[in-house]
């Protein structure tokens, strides 16, 4: 690619000249001659283009389309917004106007102009509907660092305090206040955007108008279209100014209207004429507009915006003059800088937005004045070509390129230039003179002795830079990050921290070279993890190594396995391990070739394959089952893992929905039902095994009668029956001729101690009857015989 200069010239001390004073500005070293877009005042847009500007930003609904931007149809629950991506200064006000179509529906609900914060980053709108994209309503926040917002209302809800909007017309809460212009203020999220004042345009009384002057919001409902022309009635054209106030906080608001209610007869109207509006204004501020419809409709639309300073008078023009004796070299695109000595902006918070070059003065003289024309800085205005070749302005500050043509060494050049500020206003014309100079050798840098664009670092490596070219050099200059890199004057440097690295030279015969950009990098390795132990599927299949490393990215990083005889097995090569042992693993990114420091593990393998196997015991006995009816629903089941093959993990399914990955867990399934256990084992991630074991649950409870009890004897003397799953008992005990002896509902009781009234019962064989509820609400009944015996 070609060489780049960029040099500033600087007023020269007393007794010299400009000639040879270069100074390098290196922010700019590749500079694109894509040209930025407008950076302020004053702003023209039509909306009568297809394609909207860069700065033109549209959401919701809103279209360019037939010469205006739409921001709703005649359709319902419709929203559309747009704003103006530039932040414009505040310092003198802001003043707007445009035209406005609202038109084709049945009369809802309206639009919004608004101001906010220019340094917003993330813009979004306000509530649709009544709040017209300004204001918050009950679901949603209101626009993002408002400042101000103005409705243009048909259907009547911006001018009263519903939906959580704060103040409104005097006149009840929630009353619609149809056709009317409100003024809202400052506001973020669910804070703010208080009634400032408004007009009802269509009535008379406090808040109206004189008769002559009222008009509806929409120029006409259903089936009406769109009015252009000043002279035919409807037609609506808004001019507001925010001046700013004589050493006061805030601004003063007007709001002017040219409006058309009779054919041929266009008129100019105040609306508001030098409102208080005493809120701190942001340092610049942003323009947007924003529609909606609900149930009622009507079509939204603007046209021809123009935003300009309200407070012009104030404003003074920058001045600029003779710059001379710059030199610029054949060969080369040439980066240069206008002197701030050379200007003057003398306006509060100003700046360069645009920098335009003319061949002659007279040029400059026979400009246009119209603001439309001033405030644009296209590339058609800021590229000039004469014959010794090209200047085109980069788009920021004062900074600009000269590319000489082939054969123009030794020629003097001589244009003349203006700069704009971000408030429109346009200095006097000077005279830009150019000498152009030999092209010098061009220049490389060479990277460890190599012609590299770029070079990834390991840590700790010190590489060498060094400027390589066949010219004579008389000064050398680096530079890391577009920063001077103080002290470093020699051809060759060395570097041992990331970043983008260039060198500067100037040649013998003056001349600024700038090399390509040089990239340093220390790529990061990544953490490094590994499990301490790796555990083989089968005694004769080795694992694969990379399926147990964690973020494995073969993408980025190179792996390397070193065995305990010192072999190494980098990427795929680790397929070719075959023994268990200890291991040691490193990693590192691609582009280099130092490792990290090493991670121990080991791999094992087992004696046979894995293979799961599994079996179960009640939790209480070890035994397989308590009695003849099997397991119950309430009854610890301790599953046993019988897996061979050295298994790692364990994962339990019950059946029933529920899991486990203990070895060898406990479970209550707590319900009757067939219920299939599945076991599933794993040594690694390709390494897993499953078994299945049925269970079946028949009862959720259980009731135990003994055949018979000797109350002489300790370890029965009592008749009572075992019981599992049973909440409610009533135990009633009868001789054989069914006389009524002892009765308990008690679930935890001793039971019959074989007496009546404290008298011993002779021996025998007496009745039971027992009523029983179970944990599940089940009501179960047994009765039968038993001996009592002394």
């Amino acid at each position: 690619m070609p060489n780049t200069s960029k040099v500033n010239f600087e007023e020269p001390a007393s007794g010299t000249t400009m000639k040879g004073i270069l100074v390098c500005f290196l922010t700019l070293l590749l500079l694109s001659t894509k040209l930025y877009g407008q950076q302020g005042f004053p702003y023209c847009e039509s909306f009568q283009l297809a394609i909207e500007r860069n700065e033109t930003v549209l959401g919701g609904h809103a279209k360019i389309t037939d010469g205006v931007l739409r921001l709703t149809d005649a359709t319902g629950d419709q929203n559309g917004f747009v704003y103006i991506n530039i932040p414009f200064s505040s310092s003198f006000g802001v003043k707007a106007s445009f035209e406005y179509f609202s038109y084709g529906g049945t009369g809802a609900d309206g639009l919004t102009v608004f101001l906010f914060d220019g340094a917003t980053s993330v813009f979004s709108p306000g509530g649709f509907g009544g709040s017209l994209g300004y204001a918050m309503n009950g679901s949603v926040g209101g626009l993002s660092n408002a400042y101000m917002g103005v409705g243009f209302d048909s259907f009547g809800n911006f001018g009263n305090n519903s939906e959580g909007k704060t103040g409104g017309f005097p006149f009840g809460d929630n009353i619609l206040h149809s056709n009317a212009i409100v003024i809202r203020g400052p506001g973020d999220g669910y804070n703010g955007y208080r009634f400032i004042t408004g007009v009802k345009t269509n009535e008379g009384g406090a808040y109206g108008l004189p008769a002559d002057q009222r008009f509806p919001i929409s120029s006409g409902g259903p089936g009406t279209k769109r009015v252009t022309d000043p002279e035919k009635k409807g037609y609506r054209k808004v001019i507001f100014k925010l001046r700013p106030k004589n050493g006061g906080i805030g601004f003063n608001l007007d709001v002017d209207m040219v409006l058309t209610t009779v054919d041929g007869n266009p008129r100019e109207i105040t609306l508001m004429d030098n409102i208080d509006y005493p809120y701190p204004s942001p340092r610049t501020l942003k323009i947007g507009f924003a529609g909606s419809t609900g149930g009622e409709t009507n079509i939204h639309e603007i046209r021809n915006l123009l935003i300009e300073v309200a407070d012009e008078d104030n404003l003074k023009q920058p001045t600029t003059s003779l710059v001379e004796e710059v030199m610029v070299c054949e060969g080369q695109e040439n980066q240069l800088e206008i002197p701030g000595v050379k200007f003057n902006l003398p306006n509060k918070d100003s700046r360069i937005s645009c920098l335009r070059f003319y061949e002659s003065m007279k040029e400059i003289e026979d400009i246009e004045t119209d603001p439309c024309l001033v405030g644009g800085c296209s590339e058609g205005e800021t590229v000039l070509t004469v014959p010794q070749g090209t200047f085109q302005y980069a788009g920021e500050g004062a900074l600009f390129s000269f590319t000489p043509n082939s054969g123009s060494t030794g020629e003097d050049v001589q244009v003349y230039y203006t700069i704009t500020d971000n408030y429109g206003k346009t200095s006097n014309g000077s005279s830009l003179k150019l000498k152009i100079l030999v092209s010098p050798e061009p220049i490389n840098i060479m990277v460890n002795d190599l012609p590299l664009l770029s070079k990834d670092a390991c840590p700790g490596e010190v590489v060498d830079l060094s400027v390589y070219t066949i010219g004579d050099i008389q000064q050398y200059i680096w530079y890391k990050d577009g920063e001077q890199l103080e002290g470093l004057s020699e051809a060759s440097i060395t570097v041992n921290v990331p970043g983008v690295y260039h060198a500067k030279v100037i040649a013998s015969n003056g001349c600024p070279l700038i090399s390509d950009p040089i990239t340093i990098s220390f790529p990061e390795f990544p953490d490094l993890e590994v499990v301490n132990t790796i555990y083989g599927c089968h005694p004769s299949l080795f694992p694969d190594i990379r399926d147990y490393v964690s973020d494995f990215d073969a993408d980025l990083y190179d792996y390397q396995v070193e065995d305990e005889l010192g072999i190494f097995y980098i990427n795929e090569d680790v397929l070719n391990l075959k023994n268990e042992g200890l291991f040691f693993l490193r990693v590192k990114p691609k582009s280099l070739e130092c490792w990290s420091e090493p991670l121990t593990f080991r791999v094992s393998l087992p004696d046979e394959a894995l293979e799961a196997l599994s079996d179960y015991v009640l939790n209480t006995t070890g035994n397989k089952e308590e009695s003849e009816d099997g397991i119950l629903a309430i009854d610890q089941i301790r599953f046993i893992d019988l897996s061979t093959g050295n298994p790692q993990k364990w994962l339990w399914d019950f059946g029933d929905g529920t899991t486990s990955e203990q070895r060898s867990p406990v479970h209550v399934f707590g319900d009757k039902g067939e219920f299939l256990v599945t076991l599933t084992v794993e040594t690694g991630p390709d390494c897993a095994a499953t078994y299945e074991l049925p269970i079946t649950i028949r009862r959720t409870y259980r009731v135990m009668f003994p055949t018979g009890f000797t109350p002489s004897r300790e370890e029965d003397d009592f008749f009572i029956p075992k019981m599992k799953g049973i909440v409610a008992m009533d135990l009633k005990i009868f001789n054989i001729w069914g006389e009524f002896l002892f009765q308990t509902k008690a679930i935890i009781d001793p039971g019959w101690d074989g007496t009546l009234n404290g008298e011993p019962l002779p021996p025998g064989t007496y009745i039971y009857r027992g009523d029983f509820e179970t944990n599940k609400g089940e009501l179960v009944t047994r009765s039968g015989k038993f001996l009592l015996i002394r």
